[in-house]
């Protein structure tokens, strides 16, 4: 992160919040809210495009239309609308699961990308596709008040939010471990990993297994369930040895079959099998709605 984006970042959170916040507690306010500002239908959804959108509200499907913003993406209403030039080289897909019962649940929803892991080449064009509504594909950079866990250089990337049937498309030209989330989900623990280019053990991120905020500039973690329970005893007095019932994104990015040098051997890997290592959730299998 440079010097520049450091400044920006701490000044950020400068800014006044609700009152019953402390200052440790005013990232936590910003991540929640990270990356969910963007209507679908913003002129910086078209991705570069002169018009933005045609008069009967569909994307722009003209000669710019084509080019993939390497902040904004290229986001589109319609996933099977996608002219030729934009055909990705992997799709991943945006649900929501619910429980079969959800009037007497045995489990919470689950919120994930599907696949949860994914080994994509320098280059690659990634496409994601809303089956459920209101996600968002949301990088962990310091400009969004977390933990940077993407390659150096590379921006703070973020869709608009999503909904059922549309897409958004990022092309992923520097090599290395992308950690990304949903933004309104994040809090329930929809979060992928994305491994670009040849990786060997010895290139492995640091971050990859950390999870380390900071408190200069303060930025967040990937939220743990620990950290969940502690703002939920601290944040109200009646409130007593609370434990956090969803999955987090820690535990999502923390299992093992998510090590990027297994990513990268599988090439995917589903989320069933994510949450397959995560002790709280082992027995639980997702089931698409």
């Amino acid at each position: 992160m440079t010097s520049s984006e450091a400044e920006r970042t701490g000044e950020s959170f400068h800014e006044p919040t609700s009152g019953y916040l402390d200052g440790k507690r005013r990232p936590l306010l910003k991540a929640l809210g990270a990356g969910i500002a963007l209507p679908l239908g913003s002129g910086v959804a078209a991705a570069r495009s002169g018009n933005g959108s045609d008069s009967d509200g569909t994307a722009d499907t003209g000669p710019s239309a084509g080019e993939i913003d390497p902040l904004y993406g290229f986001a589109t209403p319609d996933a099977d609308a996608l002219s030729d030039d934009l055909s990705p080289d992997h799709t991943v897909e945006l649900h929501t699961d619910m429980p079969e019962n959800p009037e007497s649940p045995d489990r919470p929803p689950f919120f994930h990308f599907e696949p949860s892991g994914i080994s994509a080449e320098t280059g690659d064009v990634v496409q994601f596709v809303g089956e459920s509504p209101d996600h968002t594909i949301t990088a962990y950079h310091p400009a969004q008040g977390f933990q940077q866990r993407v390659p150096d250089g590379v921006p703070p990337f973020s869709s608009p939010v999503l909904s059922v049937g549309s897409a958004w498309l990022y092309e992923f030209t520097e090599p290395g471990v992308y950690d990304v989330y949903c933004g309104p989900h994040h809090v329930l623990g929809m979060s992928m990993r994305l491994v670009v280019g040849d990786l060997t053990a010895d290139d492995v991120p640091d971050y990859e297994d950390t999870f380390e905020g900071s408190d200069d500039p303060p930025l967040l973690a990937p939220f743990s369930p620990d950290f969940l329970e502690h703002e939920l005893n601290a944040i109200s007095e009646t409130n007593e040895d609370c434990e956090w019932p969803w999955l987090t994104p820690q535990e999502v990015l923390d299992a093992p079959v998510l090590d990027p040098t297994r990513i990268r051997e599988q090439g995917s890997v589903s989320f069933a099998d994510a949450l397959s290592e995560i002790d709280r959730f082992a027995e639980t299998g997702a089931e698409h709605d």
